[in-house]
């Protein structure tokens, strides 16, 4: 699957719109890869929009390091796919490491909430009301904190479009 293509001029930080996403969002996933494009999957149990409004903080797992390090070092590329469980509403957010540092106290509150969010969107699934403090379970708590540039956006919700590039971030640094 290619890039696809778009008009639209480059956007100088993450749309309005994307933020709000990321504050309803439920689950999401992030992915590095080795210098043979090996991908390795890292959950992330957390994220936010850093202050510059160009840049994510992804706050990863200990369960989930393996690699991690490597394209921490490297200054690797990372994309992380969030999605709206229930609408399934999703996006992917590719581009570079910036830096990474030992999570906090606040990313554990950013974790937390996170956590409630992911936990009410499952128990909707009739099967698994009733069972929040299994769900909370499956959000695991963060020992890193990953700073990313993002350099695109693309949509990933199911349906026409799945896969259109939908920003692409300049001085992406």
């Amino acid at each position: 699957m290619g890039v696809t293509k778009t008009s639209e001029p480059a956007a100088r930080a993450i749309p309005g719109v994307i933020l709000q996403f990321l504050d309803r969002a439920s689950v999401a996933l992030g992915c590095t890869a080795d210098r043979d494009r090996l991908p390795t999957i890292h959950w992330v149990s957390g994220w936010q929009a850093d202050a510059d409004q160009k840049s994510l903080w992804c706050f990863v797992p200990r369960e989930f390091e393996a690699g991690l390090r490597q394209a921490i070092a490297a200054k690797g590329r990372f994309s992380m796919t969030v999605e709206h469980i229930g609408p399934h509403e999703c996006y992917q957010f590719k581009g570079r490491i910036l830096e990474a540092r030992p999570a906090t106290e606040a990313d554990a509150a950013v974790v937390a909430r996170c956590r409630e969010r992911f936990a009410a969107a499952v128990r909707q699934v009739p099967q698994f009301a009733g069972h929040e403090a299994a769900l909370r379970r499956y959000i695991l708590d963060a020992v890193v904190a990953v700073r990313v540039a993002v350099h695109e956006i693309f949509l990933q919700t199911p349906g026409p479009g799945a896969g259109s590039l939908l920003a692409r971030l300049e001085n992406p640094s």
